[in-house]
């Protein structure tokens, strides 16, 4: 019995070793590479997801994507596994998310937290890492889902004023615009204001003809006035289900919702006075707006009292996807490509990853081989520098 204890102790012993998480400091310079080199050869059949049917055409992109992701770069500091995806499945959380356009690609996933396994081979210690992300037709930023309908998504893309370093340093950081490899294409850097940083993009569009299109004021405020009676119906259906059939706190609570409409249809009322002569001008909001901007006398446009003097120094442009492309979304061709990822100069791991993108992907070529096919005809996809190079 004794020496059966001993071998079990010895057993947990080793295995507690090798579950032993590695420190990230004495791996952050060493090339550790992907956990498997894919090299997918594209797909035969196509895939639904609620309403949008994705064809073949469509997900061999996905496959194009990944290998080109894995073509450009060998992560340094983690472990590194290439993924391909399609718009996220609609659930309870995201049923705003519906109008948003056909989305599929690929993305990169660096585990930087490791651990050795029981044959000694590096594995992720948990599900956290860096991405890098290259998808069709995506949509960056936050949306307003009060406004979302069933057909125009709308969405805002804050942007520097960030939580570290600064405005201006985090626009000299994140400014990739005298980036040869970049400077021909839209880039930009949307605020994360939930977490604080933020992700980098560079959009390629045909003719650089962005998709995204500022709504007016005139636009923004009629969807809001066509969002309050569905925000009435839904919590109205919400109290219902709530109150489990108590008629009496079921009254109750509608008729504090009623009066919350009726400030909220007020709040619609007075914007419009204010700015009847200027419904052509370009939106702006918060960052995050909501229907209950309309209350207690607010500006929807400047997120102060109506009364105050104007200043947008804290707001941003209210965007929508531009209907026709989005419509166009369905077929075998992207309208856009949008490469992100996010960094920090901190992180040795995303900073490595970084430079890896902006030194050797090539989006010249992306940029061809969707947009001007016929430049890069016969041609297969190479990185401008081998990251092997780096």
């Amino acid at each position: 019995m004794k020496n059966i204890s001993l071998f079990f102790l010895f057993f947990f012993i080793c295995n507690a070793a090798n579950a032993q998480e590695i420190p990230r400091q004495s791996i952050e310079d060493s090339i550790i590479g992907w956990m498997k080199v894919y090299n997918f050869k594209g797909i035969k059949e196509s895939k639904k997801v609620d309403a949008k049917l994705y064809s073949p055409a469509q997900l061999s992109i996905c496959d194009s994507l990944a290998n080109w992701i894995q073509a450009s770069y060998i992560p340094k500091g983690g472990l590194g596994d290439v993924k391909k995806s399609v718009s996220q499945k609609l659930g309870q959380y995201n049923q705003h998310t519906v109008s948003l356009p056909q989305s599929y690609g690929a993305y990169a996933k660096i585990y930087v937290f490791l651990k050795y396994n029981s044959s000694h081979k590096m594995v992720p210690a948990n599900n956290m890492g860096a991405f890098w992300n290259i998808f069709a037709n995506e949509v960056p930023g936050w949306a307003i889902p009060y406004i979302c309908t069933s057909t125009q998504y709308y969405f805002t893309m804050p942007s520097y004023k960030s939580s570290f370093g600064g405005e201006e340093k985090t626009r000299k950081i994140n400014d990739m615009t005298s980036l040869a490899n970049i400077k021909p294409y839209i880039s930009f850097w949307v605020k994360d204001i939930e977490a604080g940083g933020g992700t980098d993009y560079v959009l390629l569009c045909k003719d650089n003809k962005s998709p995204f299109v500022k709504i007016t004021k005139g636009e923004y405020l009629q969807a809001l006035e066509s969002a309050i009676p569905i925000f009435y119906e839904k919590e109205k259906k919400r109290i219902s289900e709530a109150e489990q059939g108590d008629q009496q706190r079921i009254a109750v609570a509608v008729k504090y919702l009623e009066e919350k409409i009726e400030r909220f249809n007020e709040g619609i009322k007075k914007n419009k006075e204010k700015y009847n002569d200027r419904l052509d001008e370009l939106a702006t909001s918060k960052p995050q707006p909501s229907l209950y901007d309309l209350d207690n006398g607010r500006d929807v446009f400047t997120g102060q009292y109506l009364t105050d003097p104007e200043s947008g120094s804290s707001t941003v442009p209210v965007y929508k996807v531009d209907p026709v492309m989005a419509e166009l979304c369905k077929k075998d061709k992207p309208q856009w490509i949008l490469v992100s990822w996010w960094w920090s100069p901190q992180d040795a791991v995303e900073k490595y990853m970084h430079e890896s993108i902006i030194n050797n992907f090539n989006f010249d070529y992306v940029y061809n081989f969707f947009f001007y096919p016929e430049k890069v005809k016969g041609q297969t996809y190479k990185p401008l520098r081998s990251p092997s190079d780096n």
